[in-house]
């Protein structure tokens, strides 16, 4: 690089530039590129015989107005404001309100149920989850890259004394007290522990070819960890985004096709050794064989869905065979409530959300960014197939897969909302990001 003790000129034609970029964090890049080619266009002049300072004056004069280059490399690398997916966020909140003060209205009409305030307390949750959603936008994720494994470690330990020492609720130890507040630690671990993968997986790549240690590791842990809590649908989701996390930094079918067949195995385990677990899924596969037991809930949802029709029954309708409606089968109550036409707005919306982030994911440039909406976008799109799959009966029901943003919950929204504000982080850094973190 030039020194700039030699050259006064090129240094004020630097700073000039400079001062014009709103991304500081580029700076220190964009003064050593710039400075670089007037090096070559000094030397080059100097080997005409022209002394240092006419080489200097004629270099900057190249190179073009300061005012003109700073202000064109300023619209370059300025941060860029996602408003394709914050306008997605707002979309599911609106949609979310409504959900919620038509599951009260519902609830409210069901005497032998007490009141809670689902819509009051659902704008509660949001308020709070736009706080980390705020922060994480001007947060700089790449400084995430380097304490992956401490983020992971940190996560598991946490994880183990939520399962073994946790408040426990519905057979799971998944609550976490924090004074007043009950945090679902074992929902909100799934999300750090994709953050975790991802950069662990990024940095280990840039190196040396992952090996199926490391494989194992990010899979049995957390696995192991939600099989003492237990829950199957951890298990799920978190499996099942860490293979799609695997194939975004691999590109290679093969290297996740065996950790895909050991899956599959260990979860024909856990239901052959589980009759409880056995018994669900043969339910699955014929209600009829249990329509008073584990098909129940089959047979209700197959009957809600069925007498919808395309309009349903209105806002607030009471269907008191439908268990659970404000969280796992919200889906399946929406369609009773807003009829067809109202479960293919949420399906068309899912399918437009998952668009928009497969566009951000191929418009960012940064490696580290890109796994990462992989893999968090993964999750949330896998929560969405799977409960809508749950409520069109050609998925299991597997409780604790929620549909994101819309079903009633504190902690499952936090952790969306935060997730959102990573990914926001990583699109407003998508044209400044020069050198790796």
């Amino acid at each position: 690089m030039i020194n700039k003790d030699n050259h006064p000129i090129i240094d004020d034609y630097l700073d000039s530039v400079i001062r014009l970029v709103k991304a500081r964090e580029l700076h220190k890049d964009i003064r050593r590129e710039i400075a670089d080619h007037l090096e070559e266009l000094v030397s080059l002049k100097r080997e005409e015989g022209s002394s240092e300072e006419e080489a200097a004056r004629w270099a900057v004069r190249q190179m073009g107005e300061p005012s003109v280059v700073g202000s064109e490399l300023n619209k370059v690398h300025k941060p860029r404001i996602p408003w394709g997916l914050i306008g997605w966020v707002a979309v599911w909140l609106i949609f979310s309100f409504v959900a919620m003060y038509a599951v009260e209205l519902s609830y409210a009409g069901m005497e032998r149920r007490s009141y809670i305030p689902f819509l009051l307390k659902k704008v509660e949750f949001t308020a709070i989850g736009l706080i980390p959603m705020i922060l994480l936008l001007f947060f700089d994720y790449r400084r995430m890259l380097k304490h992956s494994w401490v983020m992971y470690k940190g996560t598991a330990l946490i994880t183990l004394i939520t399962v073994l020492s946790g408040t426990q609720v519905n057979g799971t130890r998944a609550y976490i007290s924090l004074g007043l507040i009950q945090l679902d630690w074992i929902s909100i671990s799934i999300y750090l522990f994709i953050i975790s993968a991802a950069g662990i997986l990024c940095n280990s790549d840039s190196s040396r070819r992952s090996g199926w240690k490391q494989h194992l590791l990010l899979m049995v842990v957390p696995t192991y960890l939600y099989l003492l809590s237990p829950s199957l649908s951890s298990i799920i989701l978190y499996v099942c985004s860490y293979l799609i996390l695997l194939y975004f930094v691999t590109k290679s079918w093969r290297v996740v096709l065996t950790p895909v067949l050991l899956f599959g195995a260990f979860m024909a385990v856990v239901l052959w050794v589980s009759e409880y677990r056995l018994h669900r899924f043969i339910a699955f596969l014929n209600p009829h064989s249990d329509p008073n037991g584990t098909g129940y809930i089959y047979m209700q949802i197959s009957q809600a869905l069925r007498s919808a029709g395309w309009w349903g029954y209105g806002l607030g309708a009471v269907y008191t065979r439908l268990p659970e409606i404000h969280t796992d089968n919200l889906f399946t109550y929406l369609i009773y409530s807003f009829g067809w036409l109202g479960g293919m707005a949420v399906i068309v919306c899912a399918v437009l959300f998952a668009v928009q982030m497969l566009q951000a994911f191929a418009n960012v440039r940064d490696r580290y960014g890109k796994i990462l909406i992989g893999g968090l976008g993964g999750l949330l799109v896998l929560q969405f197939i799977w409960n809508i799959g749950m409520a069109a009966g050609v998925l299991p029901i597997v409780g604790g897969i929620s549909l994101p943003f819309l079903s009633y919950g504190g902690s499952h929204l936090l952790a969306e909302m935060a997730a959102m504000g990573i990914m926001f982080s990583v699109y407003r850094r998508k044209d400044m990001i020069r050198t790796r973190a």
